[in-house]
């Protein structure tokens, strides 16, 4: 299926939205501070169920494009492994190195400890997601085979396995599992990679938006719901605002349909932009996010007290200087070096 100019910018500009998901979700862990009967805490739970779709968002895109790659032979497989991975390894092992320098010269961490998160790809938590695109990236000849609706069943059946295997281990046996290994291991997500490579590979979607729009506000209820019950279970806010449980699956899987289904559904040059720099925010924000709330507490301490505002604040400043830093460096560094940054 061959895709339009047109087309392209709207993907870019579904990049755009779910990377400002990606920097509200790390600006929204305060609430979690405070009392499950506060506005900050309803707030913070009731919208981290709608921006939940950042990450399944972003596999699905990379599964919409890629099921277009031929690789049905070694050398054109090799070929795509070696260019692919490079372009996100290279900027990933950069910045991962520069949290290690961090670490050890201004918070006292061992050398040791850091090259083993840099190894693991936990330099910085949400770096998993690059361990996890890699492994799509290798399997992709297999993962291909799935791009049909039994194959998107099956994978669905596989997610939810390995989700309620992870939240059994996690808090019935009371395991503390890292980061990488209950959302960076292939079939966790698995789900939304297929989907995309499924709808990459179809001409049509058949479903009707009315049925997808009642679909997806059904599930994002059934979210809500299950949020604020595993949060009378366990008391975590955390656990009350994750994706990774059934109901949010569903909300992110019809969604997903829903916004493949309607190309000019929004148009937005600003969004446009930033997907096309999605990679570098990504890589750069949580280095951001280190920095700029203490100084936001520092300069006016009682934002710290409206949720809605301070994460509003917070969000939008990071993005600001995320884009910032990668338009000067665009400026003044040549081609190579921004390739290695991931500012591309």
């Amino acid at each position: 299926m061959k895709l339009s100019y047109e087309r392209i910018k709207y993907f870019d500009m579904l990049r755009g939205t779910a990377i400002i998901f990606v920097v509200i979700i790390h600006s929204s862990n305060k609430g979690f501070q405070f009392s499950s009967d506060s506005f900050n805490f309803n707030f913070t739970v009731l919208t981290r169920q709608l921006i939940n779709i950042a990450v399944p968002l972003f596999l699905a895109i990379s599964g919409y494009f890629l099921v277009q790659k031929n690789i049905s032979r070694w050398g054109e497989y090799f070929s795509f492994i070696k260019k692919q991975i490079p372009k996100i390894y290279i900027p990933f092992l950069f910045w991962s190195s520069v949290f290690l320098i961090l670490e050890v010269l201004i918070f006292n961490q061992s050398i040791a400890s850091e090259l083993f998160k840099l190894v693991v790809f936990q330099s910085s938590g949400p770096y998993y997601f690059i361990a996890l695109i890699i492994q799509y990236y290798i399997l992709l000849p297999i993962l291909k085979k799935l791009a049909n609706f039994r194959g998107l069943i099956i994978s669905l059946l596989i997610s939810f396995a390995v989700v309620g295997i992870t939240f059994y281990i996690r808090n019935y046996m009371g395991i503390k599992l890292p980061l990488i290994l209950y959302a960076g291991n292939f079939p966790v997500l698995l789900v939304f990679f297929v989907l995309g490579l499924y709808l990459g590979s179809i001409k049509k979607i058949s479903i009707s938006n009315k049925l997808l729009i009642t679909l997806v506000v059904t599930f994002y209820i059934l979210s809500c719901l299950e949020s604020y019950f595993l949060f009378s279970l366990f008391r975590n806010g955390g656990l009350a605002a994750t994706a990774m449980k059934p109901s949010s699956f569903m909300f992110s899987f019809f969604l997903i349909i829903l916004l493949f289904k309607n190309i000019d559904f929004f148009k937005s040059r600003t969004l446009e932009y930033l997907g096309k720099i999605s990679f570098g925010i990504y890589l750069i924000h949580v280095l951001l996010l280190k920095i700029i709330p203490p100084l936001i507490v520092k300069i006016v301490p009682s934002l710290i007290e409206n949720q809605l505002v301070y994460q509003s604040l917070l969000a939008s400043s990071v993005l600001s200087f995320c884009v910032l830093i990668i338009l000067i460096s665009r400026k003044i560094f040549p081609k190579k070096i921004i390739e290695v940054l991931g500012f591309k």
